[in-house]
C-alpha cells in the first residue's frame, strides 16, 4: 500500500524540489509542464486565491507520484484544479515509469478521503496523459469532453518540409529566409548565464508585437511577466526549454520560447519588433528556428500548442485534441457543471468552422468573459 499525503502549504512545495526533479526524470509520461521550475513559477505569482492540495504518493519513502492539486472555493462550492490551470498547455499527474497503475490508484483513493470539493475539473489532459488512470479508476459521476487542439508538425528535412505546403506559403517562407540571410540574421539559443535578459526582452518583445491589436488583457500584468521569466530561467537551467533569439547587429529583434518535451518541441509565445513584423513572415522564422532545434535535439514533432490559428494549421501535419476530465461526487452540483462544460465546449468547436456567423462568435466570447468572471 502506497502513503499518501496531501500536502497543504507552499514551503512543503518548495522543499519538494529535488525529489519533484527526481520524479519528473523517471516519469516517461510527463512533459516540461509537469515540471516543478514551471508549476511552482506558477504558483508563486498566480497561488493567491487557491489552496495548495499536493498530493505526495511514495512508497517505502520513495515518491513514485504526485498530484499537483489545488482547491479553489467559492461560497459552498469548492473545486478541485491543476496547479497551473489556465496558462499550462499541458496537465497531468506524475507517475514513476513502471508504477503508473498504482499511483492511479491511490490518486482514486486520495480523492475519496479529499474534503472540501464536489468536482475535480482536470483540464488539458493529452490523450496519453497518465491522469487517464484517475478517469478509468473513478466508479463515481464522470465525463470527459473536448478542450483545445494541438497542430503538430513532422519533423523533417526543410526542404522536405517546404514541399508539403501550398505554393504561396513555401515561396513567401523562402523569400523571408533570403531577406534575412542577406540582412546578416542571427540566431540563436540564450544560455544560462544570459536567460534572465533574454527572459525579459522576451516578454517586451510580445507585447510590441501585439502593440494596436487585440491582445490578451492578462499578457499585459507584472504576475504574467514575472511567471514566464522565472519559469523560463529555471526551464533553461534544467534543460527543458530555452529562449532562441534573432540577433540582427546588436539588436534582438525577435524572440520565442522553445520547451523541449521528450518526443517534441514546442514553440511557445512569439515577441518581435513591430519593424520586423511588417519586413519577414515572423511565424515563418520562428518556425524554420524550432524545426531546425528539433532536428538537433532528434525529436519527432514540432508542438505549436494550443490554437487553431491559420497559420498553425498552414504548416501541420496533424491535428491532436486535449480534453477536460470532470469527476463529481453528488449528482445536484456535477450535472449542471458537466452540462455547462459540455455546451462550452461545443459552441467553441463550431466557431472554429467555417463559414461560422459573426454573431455566434461574438456570443461566444461574451459567453468565455462570462465563464472567466464566474470562475476566477
Amino acid at each position: 500500500m502506497c502513503e499518501i499525503v496531501v500536502l497543504d502549504h507552499t514551503q512543503a512545495l518548495a522543499a519538494l524540489e529535488e525529489e519533484w526533479d527526481d520524479l519528473f526524470r523517471h516519469s516517461p509520461l510527463a512533459t516540461p509542464f509537469q515540471s516543478w521550475a514551471w508549476l511552482y513559477s506558477w504558483w508563486e505569482f498566480y497561488g493567491k486565491g487557491y489552496e495548495l492540495r499536493l498530493v505526495t504518493i511514495r512508497y517505502d519513502g520513495l515518491l513514485v507520484g504526485l498530484m499537483p492539486l489545488m482547491l479553489q472555493r467559492r461560497g459552498g462550492f469548492g473545486r478541485l484544479l491543476f496547479i497551473g490551470t489556465g496558462p499550462t498547455d499541458y496537465q497531468d499527474i506524475l507517475a514513476r515509469k513502471g508504477w503508473e497503475s498504482r499511483v492511479s490508484q491511490a490518486g482514486v483513493r486520495a480523492l475519496r478521503q479529499m474534503a472540501g470539493w464536489q468536482v475535480a475539473h482536470l483540464q488539458q489532459l493529452r490523450p496519453e496523459a497518465a491522469a487517464w488512470g484517475i478517469f478509468e479508476n473513478w466508479a463515481g459521476l464522470r465525463t470527459h469532453i473536448w478542450q483545445d487542439n494541438f497542430p503538430m508538425v513532422d519533423v523533417k528535412p526543410w526542404d522536405e518540409l517546404l514541399m508539403s505546403l501550398s505554393k504561396n506559403l513555401r515561396s513567401t517562407t523562402r523569400r523571408t529566409l533570403r531577406r534575412a540571410e542577406a540582412d546578416g540574421i542571427r540566431c540563436q539559443l540564450a544560455g544560462t548565464d544570459s536567460v534572465g535578459q533574454a527572459a525579459r526582452r522576451w516578454i517586451a518583445l510580445h507585447r510590441e508585437a501585439w502593440q494596436g491589436r487585440n491582445i490578451i488583457p492578462e499578457h499585459l500584468t507584472k504576475r504574467f511577466q514575472f511567471h514566464l521569466e522565472t519559469a523560463a530561467c529555471r526551464m533553461t537551467v534544467r534543460g527543458l526549454g530555452g529562449i532562441s533569439e534573432f540577433w540582427r547587429d546588436e539588436e534582438v529583434i525577435v524572440s520565442h520560447f522553445l520547451v523541449f518535451g521528450r518526443k517534441f518541441v514546442a514553440q511557445h509565445l512569439m515577441g518581435a519588433r513591430q519593424e520586423a513584423l511588417q519586413r519577414y513572415q515572423s511565424s515563418s522564422l520562428c518556425i524554420w528556428d524550432a524545426m531546425n532545434v528539433a532536428r538537433s535535439r532528434n525529436s519527432p514533432y514540432l508542438n505549436l500548442l494550443r490554437g487553431e490559428e491559420a497559420y498553425k494549421l498552414r504548416w501541420a501535419s496533424e491535428v491532436i485534441p486535449n480534453y477536460q476530465v470532470i469527476l463529481g461526487r453528488h449528482l445536484t452540483v456535477w450535472v449542471p457543471y458537466a452540462v455547462y462544460h459540455a455546451l462550452f465546449s461545443r459552441a467553441k468547436r463550431y466557431a472554429h468552422l467555417e463559414h461560422t456567423p459573426q454573431w455566434t462568435k461574438k456570443a461566444l466570447s461574451m459567453y468565455r468573459f462570462l465563464r472567466d468572471k464566474l470562475t476566477r
